[in-house]
């Protein structure tokens, strides 16, 4: 792509969005005029998006206070709490507190220590944790009301203390979810005079803290049950202790009279709301691993989370990438997957999951696609213990990738970026209501890319185009639809070569007549419906199609000392996938133990049709230290199709027990699959995938865990005797630990695991249409992980891995041998530094460190590749709307060795390479 073409995409998306988005703002205008006032943004959600929730939206406006009949205050346990009741909500006239007795309070460490509600309707199971789905904020006439907006309000019970001019209110057993699971958290900033914030946030993974600090005093808090949830009445300590007004002396006509100061005025309260547990690059909790609402603490799983935080702190070019900041994921794609960098290059504990990625929790695109980071929120990585819920599959694990969902608040983004090797990008995001009410939002997120590399005669050009749409109607259900349009140009790169025991730096062996292009549309719908109290209906459901045009002519692989062009031309392929699922939850009580149940059934299908040149021709000779190209091509091809294709379908159900300090996870899938290559071969079989979990709380922040899985992957290869390959099996054992410390605002995790996969295929290089089977597998190790904040201006991600991939079982003499791509030691961290006072304000600075230790070059381990240390340095600055960004990756300039699969498909880590973009939000 040239640059005038990417400047006039980037316009042309720009136009577009700027249409689209005007209906929301004008919508914001008119609600003003109405007398409705409505939240001022700043900071980023978990998903980087301002969050608005009041049935779906935080609303701000204005009314008297305690005006609705069903509030009821509360009665608390301590008589000094129950000094403070005003009565009835109607009952203005009662006595304030005087100044001592506020005194008193606030040296009170349980004023609001409760009773058990008596015979409340919305009763839930002991031990469950209540949603509180949104938090609103109203002013009053005494000053502020802030409600923690659920059905089960009066289930919420409380314990506080004071501490100089703070109010602090613990909430056991419950947390800020949105109404699609996620967390986020609540800031008003000088609501009213005399109160310089409120904060409602998660202070762990079973409690919600609301602190309320008084400008001078100690603000006066009340207690309140409503249909609308608990209500927490603050009134200023100077508005509290205010004596009754006594009639005015009559003045002379001309004496001018004085301004009074006034506790309520009608301007509307500014509102700070964030989406953001503050928590640096720790998440407390991910869906991937059990799709239910369970903290990470109490998941019999390690999973590892790429944050959307860490994402724009780096800057990577595809998800890979982020992965040394992930413990037992390395970079690769096994030994028999050679594909030009152009499929995913994630290898978990030793196995490629390359064909094993998913958005959203449906499988993506197998058809070798590499996905675009501008619309993905997150990266969720799940290590083993998936087949239950994902069915066939590697054992290692896989990889999800979470796109981006339309917000309620009107929240809009441009960046520009550019940086070594010719590289341009511009990205936009724009998301908010696109109706008064906000039942309607919607997002679009648009990026372009024109790219080259540090190789020679390779391209990565890229447009993507992903809006998407929510529907939120009053019944509490909610329906998505994302739509994707993404073209990606990359040429077919095998990288370097190791030759004569020397690994050949800084060149390209891609003729420049190779060429490559993929058009990728994704159609996707999440329909979730409640039925009833704790039951709830999930139907999901998408449709991917892609078109290859490709003339592939790259150095491949070598015949003796001869380095030997690969040549498939002309060569087109249609792909087209179909995936459906529906799952039910439900929550319940079984005597002593709560129950969280999910059943579902699932259903995909691919079919791939590959027109042209459709086996491998190896020709030519290249000189591998001074490669040139321009040799003839081969005239002897074998035109022709070659058509394959996969039906998935599956069964499963799954139970989540707590037990007291107990949680035990235990779920069985039965799976069928058929899968037919080349209108020839045919292979279908049926399996069973049991999953045991049990995870024992030893306290509120600290568990241990084991599980035991067993899973079932279809092999596509054929013999050279004939027939396919039968599938994989595999079984794991884990063990670890979890802890969370520092307030909850740091995460460890630490896992042991031991992994064995029977009856094992690779492509056979040198008979490249089969494959050859090596047998068994296994792989066993330790993970560390640690992530979230250690101050409040320093948060980091660190990951440790020590792993033994051995292949134990041969047929080829390989036993014994080290598994590609499956360094002994390994170690990443990232760190940032957030400045917040003072004249560096706004500054944030970064530093990663990546070491790999040394690894095998091919499974036959027929050469070494050394180990590596890598140092990346990043900076950020924030002024106003605008964020300046600059990176540098590779400060050192070393040359290192990322993955490989032989010695003629070797890639190379990126020399010293420098990025800078501004982003302007509005």
């Amino acid at each position: 792509m040239k640059l005038d073409k990417f400047f006039q995409s980037l316009l042309l998306i720009g136009t577009a969005i700027v249409f689209i988005s005007n209906p929301a703002r004008s919508e914001e205008v008119r609600e003003e005029t109405q007398g409705e006032f409505y939240t001022t943004i700043l900071g980023k959600s978990i998903f980087n998006d301002p969050i608005l929730v009041l049935d779906k939206e935080f609303v701000i406006s204005k009314s008297p206070v305690f005006a609705s009949s069903n509030r009821k205050p509360r009665h608390f346990q301590s008589q000094i709490a129950s000094s403070l009741q005003r009565g009835k909500l109607n009952e203005s006239s009662k006595k304030i507190p005087q100044q001592n007795q506020i005194k008193q309070i606030s040296q009170s460490a349980a004023l609001f220590v409760q009773l058990p509600a008596p015979n409340n309707p919305h009763s839930v199971p002991a031990g469950e944790v209540i949603q509180v789905t949104g938090v609103q904020a109203n002013p009053t006439d005494k000053g502020v009301e802030v409600i923690l907006q659920t059905t089960l309000g009066q289930q919420l019970q409380i314990t506080n203390r004071s501490a100089d001019k703070n109010f602090i209110a613990d909430i056991p057993n419950a947390q800020l979810r949105l109404s699609n699971g996620d967390a986020f958290t609540f800031r008003s900033q000088k609501p009213v005079a005399g109160i310089t914030e409120i904060i409602v946030t998660n202070l762990d993974a079973n409690t919600i803290r609301v602190t309320i600090t008084g400008e001078a005093l100690l603000p006066t808090v009340e207690l309140f049950d409503s249909d609308e949830g608990l209500i927490f009445g603050l009134t200023p300590a100077a508005t509290a202790m205010q004596p009754p007004q006594q009639p005015k002396p009559e003045k002379p006509l001309s004496e001018t009279p004085q301004k009074e100061p006034s506790v309520q005025t009608d301007e509307p309260i500014e509102l700070v709301v964030t989406g953001e547990q503050d928590d640096g690059y720790r998440v407390p909790d991910a869906t991937t691993g059990t799709r239910l609402d369970i903290p990470l603490l109490e998941t019999p799983a390690s999973i590892g989370v790429i944050t959307r935080e860490l994402i724009e702190d780096i800057a990577p070019k595809r998800g890979e990438d982020l992965i040394p900041f992930v413990p037992g994921v390395t970079r690769g794609t096994g030994g028999g997957d050679a594909q030009g960098g152009n499929i995913p290059e994630f290898t978990i504990r030793g196995f490629s999951v390359a064909r094993q990625t998913y958005i959203n929790g449906l499988r993506d695109n197998q058809r070798f696609l590499v996905r675009d980071l501008a619309n993905i929120d997150r990266i969720e990585i799940l290590k083993g213990l998936s087949s239950l819920l994902y069915g066939t599959g590697t054992p290692g694990g896989l990889v999800n990738y979470v796109t981006k969902k339309p917000q309620a608040i009107p929240s809009n983004a441009i960046t520009f970026q550019a940086g070594s090797f010719n590289s341009y990008r511009g990205e936009v995001d724009f998301t908010g209501p696109l109706n008064t009410d906000k039942t309607l939002l919607y997002r679009l997120v648009a990026a372009v890319q024109d790219a080259d590399s540090f190789y020679a005669n390779v391209e990565d050009n890229r447009i993507l185009i992903a809006p998407s749409i929510t529907w939120l109607p009053a019944n509490g259900s909610s329906l998505t639809v994302e739509t994707e349009y993404y073209q990606q140009q990359q040429n077919f790169n095998s990288g370097i070569k190791f030759f004569n025991n020397e690994f050949l730096y800084d060149r390209s062996y891609v003729d420049p007549r190779d060429r490559g292009q993929r058009d990728n549309y994704r159609v996707s719908a999440y329909f979730d419906q409640p039925l009833g109290k704790n039951w709830s209906l999930s139907l999901n459901g998408q449709y991917l199609d892609t078109y290859r045009d490709l003339f592939v002519l790259s150095a491949f692989r070598f015949n003796g000392n001869t380095l030997q062009y690969l040549y498939r031309n002309p060569l087109t392929e249609s792909y087209t996938q179909l995936n459906l699922r529906s799952e039910v939850r439900g929550n319940f009580q079984i005597g002593a133990s709560d129950h969280k149940l999910l059943a579902g059934v699932e259903y995909s299908r691919f079919r791939a049709d590959l027109t042209g040149n459709t086996r491998n021709i190896f020709f030519g000779s290249i000189d591998v230290f001074n490669p040139t190209f321009g040799e003839p091509l081969p005239t002897d091809l074998a035109p022709g199709k070659q058509p394959s294709s996969n039906t998935d379908y599956g069964i499963y159900v799954q139970d989540f027990i707590t037990l007291g300090r107990f949680r035990i996870l235990a779920g069985l899938r039965y799976g069928w699959f058929d899968a037919e290559f080349n209108n020839l071969n045919t292979q279908n079989a049926t399996f069973l995938s049991p999953t045991l979990g049990l995870v024992y709380k030893l306290t509120d922040s600290a568990s241990v865990y084991a599980s035991f899985s067993q899973s079932t992957e279809p092999q596509s290869g054929r013999l050279a005797g004939g027939g396919l390959i039968d599938p994989k099996s595999a079984t794991q054992y884990e063990v670890g630990a979890k802890a969370n410390f520092l307030n909850n605002k740091l995460s460890v995790t630490a896992a042991l695991f031991n992994l064995t996969q029977t009856n094992i295929a690779e492509t056979d290089f040198n008979n490249p249409d089969f494959s050859i089977l090596l047998g068994e597998v296994r792989s066993r190790g330790l993970e560390l992980q640690v992530g979230g904040k250690m101050t409040d201006n320093l948060s980091l991600i660190a990951a440790y891995t020590l792993l033994d991939a051995q292949i134990t079982k041969n047929t080829t003499g390989q036993e014994g041998n080290t598994l590609v791509n499956s360094p002994s030691n390994s170690f990443g961290l990232y760190a940032k530094y957030d400045f917040t006072k003072g004249g560096l304000r706004g500054l944030s600075l970064n530093s990663g460190l990546v070491y790999v230790g040394e690894r095998e070059g091919d499974n036959a381990n027929s050469f070494d590749v050394p180990s590596y240390v890598r140092v990346d340095l990043a900076a950020s600055y924030k002024l106003e709307n605008l964020t300046f960004r600059l990176g540098i990756e590779n400060l050192f300039d070393t040359r290192y060795v990322t993955s490989t699969v032989n010695a003629a498909n070797v890639f190379q880590g990126s020399p010293l390479a420098v990025t800078g973009s501004i982003s302007y939000q509005f």
